[in-house]
């Protein structure tokens, strides 16, 4: 339960930003960020982050989530149904949030208009999942509490500052994503982070004795009616 109090605040972020923004006039944050993210220099790291498009889509990070999940259960760790929830609940959440909350992106020659700009999908997705797989997997002792803190903030920094060098959205897309995403991740570790496997019965020796016994007791009664 401990991870609820700092997904509450993470979803009050989130709502308070969306409230904040305008559909089609984008932040002064928005725009300083976006000139400098446009320059030339940067033209080589654009392409070096385009591989990350297809992991931001839904199913990219909700396979590795089972992907991840599977390996779990092979090792018999707690926590995989946390982390296919997150993955699954990151695309829900925000493409439901995106049914009546409309912003415009960021314009773009040749580009078709859109105005599905808040939150970055890219960036909730890949959020929701870091979230929930750093926080499990260090409470499985998988990992240290160094490279969860490094999962949990390396990956959606990467994956949103992916999405604003290449111009899909603006930084305010992104904040949104990563408030949206760590409440979706912490949440589901609150509510699902503790549940493992279901252990095999085990039969006391007790039960077992009396079940015996019982067996026996109907054999020799079949005996004396043969």
């Amino acid at each position: 339960m401990r991870t609820l109090p700092p997904a509450f605040v993470s979803a009050i972020g989130f709502a308070a930003l969306a409230n904040g923004l305008d559909f089609d006039q984008p932040t002064q944050l928005d725009r300083r960020v976006r000139r400098l993210a446009q320059q030339p220099r940067l033209d080589p790291l654009r392409v070096a982050l385009k591989p990350l498009f297809p992991i931001g889509l839904p199913g990219g990070y909700i396979t590795i989530a089972y992907l991840t999940a599977h390996w779990m259960k092979r090792r018999d760790k707690h926590g995989s149904r946390a982390i296919t929830t997150a993955a699954w609940l990151g695309w829900l959440v925000h493409r439901a949030f995106k049914l009546g909350y409309f912003r415009e992106r960021p314009p773009r020659p040749g580009v078709q208009r859109r105005t599905d700009s808040y939150p970055s999908g890219h960036t909730t997705g890949a959020t929701s999942l870091a979230v929930a797989s750093a926080l499990v997997l260090k409470d499985n002792e998988v990992i240290s509490p160094k490279r969860a803190a490094a999962i949990a903030l390396g990956g959606p920094a990467i994956m949103g500052a992916y999405r604003v060098i290449a111009d899909d959205h603006w930084t305010s897309d992104v904040l949104g994503g990563w408030m949206l995403g760590a409440a979706i991740g912490l949440t589901c570790c609150a509510a699902l982070g503790k549940q493992s496997r279901r252990a095999p019965r085990v039969v006391r020796p007790n039960n077992a004795i009396r079940e015996l016994e019982s067996n026996a007791t109907r054999s020799r009664r079949r005996a004396r009616q043969a």
